[in-house]
């Protein structure tokens, strides 16, 4: 696969120089092109032996992906206008070039066993040899990651069956699973800038290893009273170890950083399922709940390390960065998704300080407590059909509960005096603080602001239940008319449909990031939309 991009980007005279840097426009041209071979090569067993089934793969895999990025450009220096490499402004001429290749190169091999359909043994292992991982002692045997499953169906394999329990299956699984370090860490590299080579800074442990995630499952399939009742329970646990850390040295040691692997992090949670199919007089009804919880636990981060020059690194606890207001922060013995915040000066009561003069309140904006965690305690879901005489209605209600979330868009909104708080609290005379009226514009400006102010005044739950979906559907005994089609359903789609709860003035599903850290952060976030659709399904 190979793709080739050629980005321009035209600022016309006029348009302001903090975006073009010239009154006579700028100009820009990107180039990249992105080259990946992905081969794989399999032998595949399907096969019966007596009583004993065998399903297999063994195979390798080679994936090669190359990058090449270069840009020039700059403000136009004399001519108005024309987009030319020759009419840049050389003294402001922005040039970059840069680029990566990589490959990873692997076999790996699956096994099912069965034994008359009631019984089944899962293998699977595979061993990689990332280019990442050049010069380390991976580099050569490679990092190699297993997996086995075990599933039995009980009601076959026990005199249990009945009516009562004609199905049930019992599973238990345990994997781990590798990932290569980044690119460039384990071998110093020396980019070059303004035409000379720059020396690294940074030490690197001679010991690195790639990260590791190990996980446990186990579970339970099944249904009752004839498959009128069936649920679906799922135990599981996760340990992650080995991830890379980059903490700052001190100027004696003479680097600036160092790479290392440490930190263990704990995933605990059940997964439940519980369906109920059951006819109310002519209407077919059948619902569904669904649940689950999860639990995060930091074990470690990076304990009391020697470095190779001598003297000792550890970490403990983590900022993982944020604004003034709010940042987010890993400690062990915490959960990945901790806010913290920093608050208004109080009393030993735990009072807000209001100046008795000014009626000015005051901001501590070094003082970070714990907010919450923004993920939730847990989640539900409940769907439900419904089926008559062709027509069919079904919904889905979503309910998270727990977690909280900050509202940047709220704090900057009431900073300039245009949210519906501010004007609510104008309307009454001031600001209400420790049950005292005092002025509102004063309060705002210190408490608002976005990115900063004071993050514990927009801290808001994220509990929040909506109807995630509707659907209204009918068949249409088409085939009464034209015998050439067999069936016609036609239904209204809906999804995220309306909320029946929410405190948070922004939607909790959605976020301002999509990487580990700053989830549950809202800052301008588009709002969230409502999907309404038709369909047409036909069948001949």
């Amino acid at each position: 696969d190979g793709t080739e991009e050629v980005r321009t980007k035209k600022y016309y005279a006029s348009t302001l120089a903090l975006f073009a840097g010239s009154d006579m426009g700028a100009y820009y041209k990107d180039e990249i092109a992105t080259t990946q071979i992905y081969a794989d090569a399999m032998l595949n067993v399907d096969k019966y032996i007596g009583d004993f089934s065998l399903k297999a793969t063994l195979g390798a895999s080679i994936r090669d992906t190359q990058y090449d990025y270069s840009s020039m450009g700059g403000p136009l220096q004399s001519t108005a206008n024309v987009f030319t490499y020759s009419n840049l402004n050389l003294s402001s001429l922005r040039v970059a070039q840069n680029g990566y290749h990589d490959q990873t190169q692997a076999v790996f091999a699956t096994a099912q066993v069965g034994y008359k359909s009631m019984a089944y043994l899962d293998l699977t292992g595979r061993n990689d040899w990332p280019s990442t991982m050049g010069g380390t002692k991976y580099q050569k045997k490679g990092f190699f990651y297993p997996s086995v499953g075990v599933s039995a169906i009980l009601t076959e394999m026990l005199p249990i069956k009945s009516d009562i329990l004609p199905f049930l299956k019992a599973r238990f699984s345990f994997s781990k699973v590798g990932n290569a370090l980044m690119r460039y860490i384990p071998i110093s590299t020396y980019p070059i800038e303004n035409g000379y080579p720059q020396t690294t800074t940074y030490l690197v442990d001679p010991d690195l290893k790639p990260e590791s995630t190990k996980s446990y499952e186990v579970g339970i399939n099944a249904r009752l009273f004839n498959n009128k009742l069936n649920f679906d329970l799922t135990l599981y646990k996760s340990l992650t170890s080995n991830q890379l850390f980059n903490p700052t040295l001190p100027s004696s040691s003479g680097y600036t950083s160092y790479y290392v692997n440490a930190g263990c992090v704990e995933n605990r949670g059940i997964e439940l399922s519980v369906g109920f199919d059951q006819d109310l007089g002519p209407v077919k009804w059948n619902t569904n709940v669904t649940y689950s919880i999860n639990d995060n636990t930091i074990k470690e981060l990076l304990p009391r390390k020697q470095l190779p020059t001598g003297g000792y690194v550890e970490m403990h606890e983590m900022n993982m960065g944020g604004t003034d207001s709010y940042r987010m922060v890993l400690k062990e013995g915490h959960s990945m998704g901790d806010i913290y915040v920093n608050t208004l000066k109080t009393d030993e009561h735990g009072y807000i300080i209001v100046d008795l003069i000014s009626q000015k309140v005051t901001a501590d904006p070094d003082n970070f407590i714990y907010a919450g965690n923004a993920n939730p305690d847990y989640t539900i879901g409940w769907r439900n059909n419904f089926e008559w005489k062709g027509i069919s209605l079904g919904f889905l209600v979503n309910g998270r509960f727990g977690g909280v979330g900050v509202s940047s868009t709220q704090a900057k909104l009431d900073y300039y005096g245009v949210s519906k708080a501010s004007a609510e609290a104008r309307d009454r005379g001031g600001a209400l603080v420790n049950g005292q009226l005092i002025p509102a514009k004063d309060y705002y400006q210190t408490i608002g602001g976005g990115t900063s102010g004071i993050g514990s005044m927009y801290v808001y739950d994220a509990t929040n239940i909506r109807l995630a979906e509707l659907s209204i559907g009918y068949d249409i005994p088409v085939n009464k008319w034209v015998s050439w089609i067999k069936g016609a359903h036609v239904a209204f789609i809906g999804r995220n449909l309306l909320m029946f709860y929410n405190k948070a003035p922004f939607d909790p599903e959605s976020t301002a990031s999509t990487g580990t850290y700053f989830q549950g952060i809202d800052y301008f976030m588009q709002p969230s939309l409502r999907n309404l659709g038709f369909s047409v399904n036909l069948k001949f």
